[in-house]
């Protein structure tokens, strides 16, 4: 049977917004929603934050999470998870698919990571990521990834600037992907790209290399938070929704 590790990495080194997956969203630090959340997953046999920061792993091991400490040097999310994985292969446990979670993603849908689970188990390229559509306020911002499609429903770039945009629909990337561990450990196989580095975005490794990515679009947008004025628009969401409702008394 295929086996899924999903990783929510999170780090307090923060360019944008410092000491970010501790911040309080409805009196809970944005991290532990995360977590909180990915855990009503049906399809992750195993969910892991991974972290470089002490302050990070500790608050996981309050709320008994299962935390992995990894090396403070990763500039990309997908390094970490790439490092979680080679930590647990050295302890003999394997996972065929690795699924890219964010710790700063508090409204995440557990239906929507379990049916990104699925098309990654039966993905033959192996690398799939969320998009959703955007308004025209969303395209010319700098902290919203945007994404070109093609006709077979693959990403031809990603950019944090404008780009060419389809005459109907503008997408924008989410930091939930999808991977066959093969393709995860592909990415750390590979240097750094140009463009990678450029937009400071993971995913430009692969395109830079030629590797396909495919797209998966949902329809019920995710809110990331890039700044902090975001964390009133994710706490109206949240005040209201019932997988908060359910494990708020669990803070």
């Amino acid at each position: 049977m295929s086996k899924t590790l999903a990783v929510i990495p999170a780090r307090l080194a923060s360019s944008r917004f410092p000491n970010k997956p501790l911040k309080k969203i409805l009196g809970i630090p944005m991290v532990v929603h995360c977590y909180y959340r990915a855990s009503y997953c049906k399809e992750i046999d195993h969910l892991v934050l991974a972290t470089p920061d002490e302050e990070i792993f500790e608050l996981g091991k309050r709320h008994n999470f299962e935390v992995c400490m990894t090396s403070n040097k990763h500039e990309r999310a997908t390094e970490r998870a790439g490092e979680v994985v080679e930590i647990y292969e050295k302890q003999n446990k394997f996972f065929e698919n690795v699924i890219l979670l964010q710790g700063d993603e508090p409204q995440l849908n557990p239906v929507v990571i379990d049916q990104l689970i699925n098309k990654t188990k039966n993905s033959k390229n192996g690398i799939i990521n969320l998009i959703h559509e955007i308004d025209e306020g969303d395209f010319k911002d700098p902290n919203v990834v945007k994404a070109v499609l093609n006709n077979k429903n693959e990403i031809l770039n990603f950019s944090r600037t404008l780009i060419p945009r389809s005459p109907y629909k503008v997408f924008r990337q989410l930091g939930l992907i999808g991977f066959k561990t093969k393709s995860l450990q592909k990415f750390i196989d590979l240097k750094p790209s140009i463009h990678e580095k450029v937009e400071s975005i993971d995913m430009m490794r692969f395109l830079d290399n030629d590797i396909k990515i495919e797209a998966f679009e949902i329809y019920e947008p995710i809110l990331g938070v890039d700044e902090k004025h975001h964390i009133e628009l994710v706490e109206k969401y949240l005040e209201s929704d019932e997988l908060f409702l359910d494990y708020k008394n669990n803070k």
